[in-house]
């Protein structure tokens, strides 16, 4: 009876452990995931989770195995498709669907593609995007305000005029820095302006291109991006909401820089209040990177707000929860301390981090585990504390009935951690490592 019972506990642990070992960034993560946000109806969201599952696993397979005894249906060309679908992006949505079944037959695969051949898919000018309400009311009093100010820049432009024609020459030199003033103030709120009547292109909304400085999409995608939590930062003074402000704003810019895994602001939540932190942002970065890591987080962004009469600034860095490095660290300064101000400089920030942690490629040129070498520097945009993965490429993918070469098979192998830079090489330690898998030189990095 009792080695009855150790086999039974044996068997038990066999097909437990391996859930438990493969948890977290596995393909069947992310396309769950994907599934999760197409029924909440974000679809830009879920085909950025299921073009990572097919990074990884690129073929839609009936019944495919995930782990131990555990098999699912996997389809994500065909749910990448679905989503194409209600935003009204026909080509997209066709070459998806057609892709999923060249690979394994599908009732709802065909389903769809059948409403395209009879054109009954939304066009894209006709689909609701999904939005953000409390964004939306925000965007609508930011536009407001920027009104008023071009009114108010107006006046006083019409007053410079009319003391313009009454000065003398020891005034002339104050009236004409006044009018460079004004004349900066009009090209920050037509460039804030532009930004906020664009066409969304996404739930979270636009930024300005011209501040950016990579594509990301043009990068090599192995698996998930970086993932950030954004905690609310620390107010020094002023309105006590400003806190949740700013972290709202930053959630919603580094989301629509489409280069970073966003974590939502509810999960976020859920552990400060299990944990009795205060929502103002408060907490030393030793606490924050524990919280970042209960989260599941590759990163933390923390910082703090201070506001006085004269002006307000704002601080931020972003720390990997892995060390505790600070990956990089970013201010900005306004000389008002209006909200439309601080999220401006919420906006600002967001984007310097995001030009501060690039998308970089490279290779790997020695592999001494556990020091590895890589082929990219502080010349590339490198930084200690960056994480980079490492992957290789198999065989190249075409397609099943056209021929057409869709791209490479790649397999990730692990991810480094950044701990030593120079101009054009990195030493970096292995912090993570497929099984079964040896670095070796030639390997390919991507920055995570």
């Amino acid at each position: 009876m009792l080695n009855l019972r150790k086999l039974v506990l044996l068997l038990i642990v066999a097909l437990i452990l391996p859930a438990t070992i493969y948890a977290g960034g596995k393909w069947y993560n992310y396309y769950e995931d994907g599934q999760k946000y197409m029924k909440m109806g974000s679809w830009d969201r879920a085909i950025d989770e299921f073009r990572s599952a097919s990074s990884l696993e690129f073929k839609d397979k009936p019944q495919f195995r995930m782990y131990g005894m555990h098999f699912m249906d996997y389809f994500p060309h065909r749910e990448m498709g679905i989503c194409y679908y209600n935003l009204g992006d026909a080509a997209n949505a066709k070459k998806s669907l057609e892709l999923s079944l060249a690979f394994a037959p599908s009732k709802r695969a065909r389903e769809y593609l059948d409403k395209l051949s009879r054109g009954d898919a939304p066009s894209a000018a006709s689909v609701t995007p999904y939005v953000d309400r409390e964004e939306e009311k925000r965007l609508a009093m930011e536009r407001e305000q920027i009104e008023r100010e071009k009114k108010r820049l107006t006046e006083q432009s019409a007053a410079l005029e009319r003391q313009k024609k009454e000065a003398d020459e020891a005034t002339s030199k104050k009236v004409a820095m006044e009018e460079k003033r004004i004349a900066a103030e009009r090209e920050r709120l037509a460039r804030l302006e532009a930004e906020k009547t664009a066409s969304r292109s996404s739930d979270a909304g636009t930024l300005p291109v011209g501040a950016l400085t990579y594509d990301p999409t043009r990068v090599t995608q192995v698996g998930s991006r970086l993932s950030i939590a954004v905690l609310p930062f620390e107010n020094k003074g002023g309105d006590a909401t400003i806190s949740s402000t700013v972290q709202d704003k930053m959630i919603t810019s580094l989301y629509s820089l489409k280069r970073f895994k966003i974590i939502e602001r509810s999960q976020i939540d859920k552990v400060m209040n299990e944990q009795k932190l205060g929502m103002t942002g408060a907490i030393d970065p030793d606490r924050a990177v524990k919280v970042g890591k209960m989260i599941g987080v590759d990163a933390i962004l923390i910082g703090s707000i201070s506001s006085t009469p004269t002006g307000v600034g704002m601080d931020a860095r972003l720390i990997d929860t892995e060390s505790g490095v600070i990956i990089t660290a970013k201010d900005a300064y306004s000389p008002k301390n209006s909200l439309q101000d601080v999220k401006n400089m919420a906006t600002d920030i967001s984007i310097q981090v995001y030009n501060d942690v690039p998308l970089v490629e490279g290779y790997v040129i020695r592999a001494d585990v556990p020091t590895i070498v890589l082929d990219v520097g502080s010349a590339k945009g490198m930084r200690k504390g960056m994480k980079m993965v490492v992957y290789k490429e198999g065989d190249a993918i075409t397609h099943p009935v056209t021929g057409e070469i869709l791209g490479k098979q790649v397999t990730k192998m692990g991810e480094l951690l950044l701990t030593e830079v120079q101009a054009k090489m990195s030493e970096a330690q292995v912090v993570e490592k497929e099984p079964g898998q040896t670095f070796t030189v030639g390997n390919k990095v991507v920055a995570k």
